[in-house]
């Protein structure tokens, strides 16, 4: 059987993802398309604006098989953990594999040969030698390429570019039979703003239903996301970040925060210096912000502490998976359950109360409220 694998967060799902599953089925000529989406929080370190089961019902409405959930361990890290751990997910899967993913750059050659690259001495010699300069990680990043071709910044400058160099390295490392493939991202840019256009940016349709908006995005995104967008209060996503700073606030202190995934270079102590003299989130997030630190690292470091979520790097990379955790499934997607090489898990009763999907889902309920805790099955 010949399985598409999707990677995704679809935070809101929007037209682009759905040309995506569209072209992904064409493309690859696949038998089932299996998505490996992120649950409750995403890789910006952020609370998703639906809860992750939603979110799977979507993608199922979309033209997915089967949405299998993406670990917070693996979610709430840079780019290269999020790959591998996505990547190894699909490992699980038996078939014959297809990644397909989006990318600004439409060239998986170039993207390969970047990829190949990053994984030389000279380049990481190079990265180094950027980093103990001063300068920022993407920075020191684009400096270390620009000895390959100054042609590449402009590729490796887009997350979505970056992510596709990350899963085409995890896919040598861990199994080099997944072919892969790239669809080229049509519309408004990863972080443009406007939904004036039929493919605007998931980045675009959050900032409109942040600032009442969401009749904006009508056109934006399928019928049954709207029905869903359409009803969100403002109040409710602008909310989620008094509460963490509240949470943080009132736990953060007592936890050994080095050992925290993330933590890094005296972070620690700027956090409880910030969180014991700010009032408020905004204040607290812009004392944090420095030219070293970005936005989504500070946010993921932040989200971590309060999952106390002490995975190490290399637990990380070589941690097995043991089992997956199925959010959705359509009505060709029955016979995928069986397969997976490990444990299939369909609702969060089976999960321990420790493990981080737990933590996580129990943060988000504190956060946005109540929401489905099984798998959903979705009659297209």
């Amino acid at each position: 059987m010949k399985i598409a694998v999707i990677i995704c967060e679809y935070n809101p799902m929007q037209n682009g993802h759905c040309y995506h599953i569209a072209k992904t089925a064409e493309q690859t000529d696949c038998d089932k398309t299996v998505c490996i989406m992120s649950g409750n929080f995403t890789q910006r370190g952020e609370a998703a604006v639906a809860d992750k089961y939603t979110r799977a019902t979507w993608a199922i409405k979309s033209g997915v098989d089967l949405v299998v959930e993406l670990p917070p361990q693996y979610v709430l890290t840079s780019a290269e953990y999020f790959a591998s751990g996505a990547i190894k997910i699909a490992n699980t899967i038996r078939g014959d594999l297809c990644l397909s993913f989006g990318s600004e750059s439409g060239n998986f050659d170039a993207l390969r040969e970047i990829a190949e690259y990053e994984e030389s001495p000279l380049f990481k010699s190079k990265l180094l030698n950027a980093l103990k300069q001063g300068n920022g990680y993407a920075k020191s990043y684009s400096m270390a390429l620009e000895d390959i071709s100054p042609d590449y910044r402009d590729i490796i400058g887009v997350p979505n570019n970056i992510l596709a160099i990350e899963y085409i390295k995890a896919i040598k490392k861990i199994n080099p039979d997944i072919h892969a493939v790239t669809v080229t991202r049509t519309g408004g840019g990863y972080n443009d703003k406007s939904c004036q256009t039929t493919y605007p940016s998931a980045s675009a349709i959050r900032h409109a239903l942040i600032n009442s908006s969401a009749h904006t995005v009508r056109s934006a995104v399928p019928a049954y996301v709207f029905d869903y967008l359409k009803d969100l209060n403002s109040d409710e996503l602008t909310s989620v970040n008094d509460k963490l700073f509240t949470l943080l606030k009132y736990s953060a202190e007592s936890r050994d925060l080095t050992k925290i995934h993330g933590v890094k270079e005296g972070i620690q102590n700027r956090i409880i210096k910030s969180l014991k003299s700010c009032a408020d989130w905004q204040e607290f997030f812009a004392s944090l912000t420095t030219k070293r630190y970005t936005d989504a690292y500070l946010r993921r470091t932040l989200l971590n502490i309060l999952i106390d979520n002490v995975f190490r790097a290399e637990d990380l990379l070589c941690s097995p998976v043991n089992y997956v955790n199925i959010l959705a499934m359509g009505q060709n997607g029955k016979d995928l359950l069986s397969a997976f090489k490990c444990d299939v898990k369909t609702r969060s009763s089976a999960i321990s109360s420790d493990d981080p999907i737990s933590v996580c889902d129990s943060l988000y309920s504190v956060l946005r409220g109540n929401f489905p805790k099984s798998m959903q099955i979705v009659n297209k």
